[in-house]
């Protein structure tokens, strides 16, 4: 298993797959250049210490090797975030610091797969292939909330929502958002 891990956060970054690449990623950025590290199967996009997730000058895209399992981490924040992992295959999506303005399109999950927003979630959107069972659950209420053809108000504090067949089902998304949601929508593609 591979890793990608953003520090410390990421902003207006385009992540897809490429099975033809030979390395296990390759990048471009816009401004301020990162740290781009490689050790023991893990690749850390580490920025400059001026770096904010809310900097609409940076930008950048990642290509990973689409032939390889991956785990994705951005910690200290997201902002505009487009993730094509479609043809990947993603063991953990973690995202640390809040996450606005993210988009992200998922694979037919090869087992429990968790994907994580811890910070609060503003604007999100996962799009799970068709017939993968989904759990939501939800700490610190919401507003603007979508979980398939369900469309919610407002949610309490601590709000669960689970597909029929979850429970039974080995490949299966786990998502946990913890600080409050705004707008935030799972569905399929």
């Amino acid at each position: 298993m591979n890793t990608i891990a953003f520090v410390p956060g990421a902003a207006g970054i385009t992540i897809g797959s490429d099975p033809e690449l030979q390395a296990p990623y390759r990048a471009s950025f816009d401004g301020v250049l990162p740290d781009v590290r490689v050790n023991d199967g893990t690749v850390t996009v580490d920025f400059p210490r001026s770096f904010h997730v809310r900097d609409r000058r940076r930008a950048g895209e990642v290509m990973l090797k689409g032939t390889a399992s991956w785990r994705i981490e951005v910690r200290g924040g997201t902002s505009r975030l487009t993730a094509d992992l479609r043809a990947l295959r993603v063991t953990a999506l973690d995202l640390q610091g809040g996450a606005e303005q993210v988009t992200v399109q998922l694979p037919a999950p090869k087992g429990s797969v968790p994907l994580r927003i811890a910070g609060g979630a503003s604007h999100v959107s996962f799009r799970c292939p068709p017939g993968v069972p989904v759990r939501l659950s939800l700490i610190g209420g919401g507003s603007g909330l979508t979980f398939g053809d369900q469309h919610l108000g407002a949610v309490g504090r601590s709000t669960t929502l689970t597909d029929p067949g979850w429970e039974h089902s080995t490949d299966r998304y786990d998502i946990q958002v913890t600080g409050g949601a705004d707008t935030l929508a799972v569905g399929r593609w």
